[in-house]
């Protein structure tokens, strides 16, 4: 038996040696009932053992262990998570091999070759997500409140009316929706005469805007594309990167990239979490939530790729607090559905992202102020020259990772050539022509959405990066 004693003197150590941070008090619940109380005051909330390896993870004041005994029902939290998911701030997260990997798989295996399972494993799931946000846009970044009691939906409401008076988009203007999710920001500015495309790398995302745009009869498409990959061949009156620079995390390749896409004079908006520190994510989030190179936003290094581009910074603001709340009521709504989720998706779902939601809003709101969020736009002005300022240590690099790239691509396909069947078939289309039937340019299933909408079955599973369009006019 692991000397339970000590245990919670290494409890009571950390909340002193945290003092600043101001933790509160918990209790300690044993398999047997055994119940220490660590901290000054009342506590908050319960860490609850329910056998061996509940106890181990206790003991082991490691994040990760903890939330994987958390999401396997061997440890359980018992009264306010959000105040326990404060402890992450101060929890051991020693992983190296986990960050390692994730910083190497992009160049041994090519980005564009692993951004499709990356966003699949968080956004790809049959959109329970849904059950947490706002009812009237399903936005999955936060929203501009007037107040700490404010909705999930009047706060939408105002965030995309901010983003689209910043674009300054008239009605007939084209704007581009990278990373559109749910299709909030494309409902919203297509119902004001704007036509709008979509791009996103989660299947179920696609189709779920798929039938969004078809039963509104939306000036609007939503394609299957990886933002990586994405050549349309034409340039748009304003962007919108909601929540999705952080997935990218190369600021100058997605600079380079929304130059090409991007009128002179049009505007980009942006909103993220951002983070001191370059490279400070979560285990837990890279191992379950978003995998790869996912990292919080490192603002010095945001703005020096601003500095080297032709773009304007125009516009600026903190959003921590709103971060803070939208958490706080995904969270509170995603308790509230608890038996819908654990009936619809299981229970481990139900874990994993009320760990998620209630981390998330802790962390906006630890006193360190470590993790912060912003809103940008930036501007490409009108009789800008368009060019890029690159040191020439920093070209040379580049440089070099391109023509590594290249070489990895010839190799990937020499390899594919040589270990391919002579009687292999070729690939499947993405969508077949039976899963969306075009009628006047419209696709045919326009039955309203609900959480649980996947993907056709056909579709699941590929990891190409195809693009397929639905569009209504």
């Amino acid at each position: 038996m692991l000397d339970r004693e000590r245990i919670a003197v290494a409890y009571r150590a950390l909340i002193d040696k945290a003092s600043a941070a101001n933790l509160p008090a918990l209790a300690l619940v044993f398999p047997d009932g055994q119940v220490l109380d660590v901290g000054r005051g009342r506590p908050a909330f319960s860490l609850v053992a329910r056998d061996a390896r509940g106890e181990e993870a206790i003991a082991s004041l490691d994040a990760l262990t903890m939330a994987e005994a958390f999401m396997d029902e061997h440890l359980d939290v018992e009264g306010d998570l959000l105040a326990a998911t404060r402890y992450v701030e101060v929890f051991g997260d020693s992983h190296p091999w986990i960050i390692v990997w994730r910083r190497l798989q992009p160049l041994l295996l090519g980005r564009e070759r692993l951004n499709p399972a990356w966003i699949a494993q968080h956004y790809d799931s049959a959109n329970a997500q849904l059950l947490a946000v706002d009812r009237d846009y399903d936005t999955y970044t936060p929203g501009e409140y007037e107040g700490d009691d404010d909705t999930l939906e009047a706060g939408a409401e105002r965030k995309l009316a901010i983003a689209f008076d910043h674009l300054g988009l008239r009605a007939g203007d084209h704007l581009l929706d990278i990373g559109c999710g749910w299709g909030g920001m494309l409902r919203y500015a297509a119902r004001r005469g704007v036509q709008v495309t979509g791009i996103t790398l989660s299947r179920d995302q696609f189709a779920y805007v798929q039938k969004l745009v078809a039963r509104e009869k939306l000036h609007a498409e939503v394609r299957y594309q990886d933002f990586c990959t994405f050549e349309p061949g034409r340039r748009f009156d304003g962007a919108t990167m909601m929540g999705v620079i952080e997935d990218l995390s190369d600021y100058r390749r997605t600079l380079r990239a929304l130059e090409r896409l991007v009128v002179p004079g049009g505007r980009v908006y942006l909103d993220f979490g951002a983070s001191r520190t370059r490279f400070g994510t979560h285990t837990f989030v890279t191992r379950y939530i978003w995998p790869g190179t996912f990292r919080l936003v490192y603002m010095p290094e945001f703005v020096e790729a601003i500095r080297e581009s032709p773009f304007e910074l125009e516009w600026l603001k903190n959003d921590r607090h709103n971060y803070y709340l939208w958490c706080r009521g995904m969270h509170e709504r995603w308790a509230k559905n608890r038996a819908q989720v654990e009936a619809q998706y299981g229970k481990r779902t139900w874990r994993m992202f009320a760990l998620l939601f209630a981390g998330c809003a802790a962390m906006m709101d630890y006193r360190s102020h470590g993790v912060t969020a912003y809103r940008v736009v930036l501007e490409l002005p009108a009789d800008s020259d368009r060019a890029f300022s690159t040191a020439p240590a920093r070209r040379a690099a580049d440089r070099l990772v391109a023509a590594a790239g290249a070489a990895r691509e010839a190799l990937a396909s020499a390899w594919q050539r040589l270990t391919a069947r002579p009687d292999e078939k070729p690939a499947e289309p993405l969508v077949s022509e039976e899963d969306v039937r075009p009628v006047d340019g419209v696709a045919s299933n326009g039955e309203a959405p609900r959480a649980g909408d996947r993907a056709p079955d056909a579709a699941r599973g590929r990891s190409s990066s195809a693009t397929h369009t639905t569009v209504a006019k």
